[in-house]
């Protein structure tokens, strides 16, 4: 999903890559990246890394930007992993490495 960017300024300098089938590139977080639609026979794989300390906690996002998001990507966790209607936005790491 994609929200647009806030004072986008279209003269930035962009940056393209050609790439070959099986190239890897690596984008840090803070980077804006993107492509434009895949125009061949196969498909793309994409892999989204994220860490946190274990210090982390939740923070409600009711009444932010990422409202927004929470709304939005909730129903597709219900949808694939059956989320329950209550759930927020949190991941509990014991319970993805099992």
């Amino acid at each position: 999903m994609f929200y647009g960017i806030q004072d986008y300024d279209k003269n930035c300098p962009r940056v393209h890559l050609v790439m070959e089938k099986g190239d890897t590139v690596f984008f840090h977080p803070l980077l804006i990246h993107g492509s434009g639609w895949n125009r061949t026979q196969g498909y793309r794989k994409a892999i989204s890394c994220h860490f946190a300390g274990a210090d982390c906690h939740y923070i409600d996002v009711k009444g932010t930007s990422q409202e927004i998001t929470e709304r939005d990507y909730l129903p597709i966790g219900k949808k694939l992993y059956g989320f329950p209607d209550d759930t927020r936005l949190q991941v509990c790491f014991s319970e993805m490495i099992g």
